[in-house]
């Protein structure tokens, strides 16, 4: 404690992130601060009055790491993209926060397109979101596709697409004046996204009655269409003030170490849409810490949001200075009433989340006690990966380790492997390869996933890569012979099985015949999708590295054809297929007359 404390009046007095580790050196706990040196030592002062959870957490900390920024807006953006890479165990963490998707609108090319994506960049795109339902973005995405005829494919604008022809697509018409109504759609579309649909709808009905006046009746009966859409998602709103404020409604509910926000989200006086999220590591948290944590982590991560926020707790002054929101309390009127319904809808949403994961973890706890009971297991194993191999005829050869936990997927631990050694005879010897590298020196730069960091051998596995319970192989016998006998060390630390794929059988050290599991048990649904889920890591790693490999090869081998040339060839005509098809004189605009005739004759 003495010696964190002496750190702690070492550090700057400036705004910045400081991240807690414990003796295995794994981050507890991220925060941030104005003042680093105040903030971070006011845990270690004799003086401190700190909640249990956080007393309990600075007897596990042996050293303080800390980052500078520049302000603090800076320190809450980094705190809440560490606090997503870490998961500490003593923040409050929002859970599925990885998942959250953003509707992107590429502002900086001539005709902007609009897509969905899972990461903001600083790259002159406008983004919106997030979207925490994958549902609810594919519907909005084939909203605005109704209302606003936005270019969604990437031919080039003198390759007109399908919907082109149907009137739903500007970017393909080369006329000089059709780029200003392209980015009047465009406007349209963001005023839309921000919530303004009463600005959208009065445009919309201008433009018909322009196209009208002008016997254009092809383009009024295209806004027409576009208008009534609008208006069936109007009235589908609840209007809930006549004074078309904007804010959002923020309710609590929390049972253990569980809580479950409520998010109502009110624009121009209409309720429009209503989100619902869990979080973690509640359980010595006061509904205050709760409530920061999650403005925190979600508005950090919002792109477009009102600055009035409305809780049903009093939160600290400070709470929102970094994001320039006005935080205030509900206390009568309207604004109570929308907290008491969604504090009706957090406990709602929570029971249910609850249920779910009681009936998931509950099938796992049994499916783990059976399995341990059939492979003579001193205990459950905590921690199993399986490792898998995918390939075609030999080639793209991929290796995938699936990771499950307590008997559900951790997926932030799985990791891929590619197998460039043509050299290795089989699948038996690549597995092998795979477990090899895994536990040992990883020097290897196609190992997609792999931490830098892991540098020990089996048995001493760095924090990274904690060491499994059991190690499940794809395959039978054989697989478990060749990868037991070339992976030294291997079982005097770890239980190994294979998984035959026939019969379901499991294959141990020891034993020449197998372990059938009983039809129907939850120890063979685990085994089985664990398996499954190892199949579909590989199989997705393969398919990318296949097409990736497929579309270069061709492309790589033609002599004087630069990497933004191949870019701009497959940007322009899509696919190989597409550049086989176009016209020399196409191909050459890009690349030049002498690479257009090579590249026709080569591909």
């Amino acid at each position: 404690m003495a010696d964190n404390l002496k750190i702690a009046f070492s550090l700057p007095k400036k705004p910045g992130v400081y991240l807690y580790h414990n003796d295995e050196d794994v981050v507890i706990y991220v925060g941030k601060a104005i003042n680093l040196r105040s903030r971070v030592s006011s845990y270690f002062r004799k003086s401190a009055n700190l909640p249990l959870a956080k007393q309990l957490m600075v007897e596990q900390i042996t050293r303080i790491e800390h980052i500078i920024v520049r302000s603090e807006t800076e320190a809450l953006l980094l705190e809440s993209t560490l606090i997503k890479k870490y998961r500490p165990k003593y923040n409050v963490l929002l859970k599925d926060d990885k998942f959250f998707q953003y509707i992107k609108i590429h502002l900086k090319d001539r005709f902007p397109q609009v897509e969905t994506v899972r990461k903001v960049t600083i790259d002159g795109s406008r983004y919106f979101g997030p979207y925490t339902s994958g549902l609810a973005v594919r519907q909005t995405m084939r909203l605005l596709k109704r209302l606003f005829p936005y270019k969604s494919c990437n031919n080039d604008i003198s390759v007109p697409c399908f919907d082109y022809q149907l009137g739903r697509c500007l970017g393909h018409d080369v006329d000089p004046s059709n780029e200003q109504r392209y980015r009047e759609v465009i406007k349209k579309l963001i005023t839309f996204l921000e919530g303004n649909t009463g600005t959208v709808l009065t445009e919309l009905k201008k433009d018909m009655k322009v196209a009208a006046a002008r016997r254009d009746f092809e383009s009024a009966a295209l806004y027409r269409d576009r208008l009534h859409a609008l208006r069936h998602i109007i009235e589908q709103q609840t209007v809930i003030t006549p004074r078309r404020d904007s804010f959002d409604v923020l309710a609590l509910a929390r049972r253990d170490d569980l809580a479950a926000v409520n998010l109502f989200q009110v624009r121009q006086g209409k309720l429009v849409q209503r989100d619902q999220f869990m979080l973690q590591h509640v359980r010595e948290q006061s509904d205050s810490d709760v409530l920061v944590a999650f403005i925190e982590q979600y508005y950090s991560q919002s792109t477009v949001h009102p600055r009035l926020i409305i809780t049903p707790v009093t939160l600290p002054t400070d709470s929102g200075n970094g994001l320039q929101l006005n935080i205030v309390r509900a206390q009568r009127g309207l604004k109570k009433k929308l907290v008491s319904m969604g504090t009706e809808n957090a406990e709602d949403y929570l029971r249910r989340e609850q249920e779910r994961w009681m009936t998931e973890e509950s099938k796992a706890k049994l499916g783990l006690e059976e399995l341990a009971r059939a492979l003579r297991l001193d205990e459950p194993p905590k921690r199993i990966e399986m490792y898998d191999i995918s390939h075609f005829q030999s080639t793209n050869v991929v290796g995938s380790m699936v990771v499950f936990e307590n008997g559900l997927p951790k997926k932030s631990d799985y990791r891929k492997f590619t197998i460039r050694d043509t050299t290795i005879p089989d699948d038996q010897h690549r597995l092998a390869e795979v477990v090899r590298r895994r536990f040992s020196h990883h020097t290897h730069n196609e190992d997609e996933s792999a931490p830098s960091s892991a540098r020990r051998g089996v048995g001493v596995v760095n924090d990274a890569w904690p060491t499994p319970d059991l190690l499940l192989l794809d395959g039978g016998k054989g697989q478990l012979s060749v990868v037991t006998k070339n992976v030294p060390g291997l079982l005097q630390h770890i239980r190994v099985a294979a998984l035959a794929k026939e019969n379901e059988e499991l294959f141990v050290p020891g034993k020449s015949s197998p372990i059938r599991l009983p039809e129907g048990s939850q120890e063979l649904f685990l085994i089985q999708r664990i398996r499954d889920e190892a199949h579909r890591f590989a199989i997705g790693f393969y398919r990318k590295k296949h097409r990736r490999e497929t579309t270069k090869s061709i492309l790589d081998e033609i002599p004087g054809l630069g990497a933004k040339q191949r870019q701009a060839l497959l940007k322009t005509f899509g696919t190989l297929d597409g550049i086989r098809t176009a016209d020399e004189e196409q191909i050459a605009e890009i690349v030049g007359g002498r690479l257009a005739k090579t590249i026709l004759a080569r591909i």
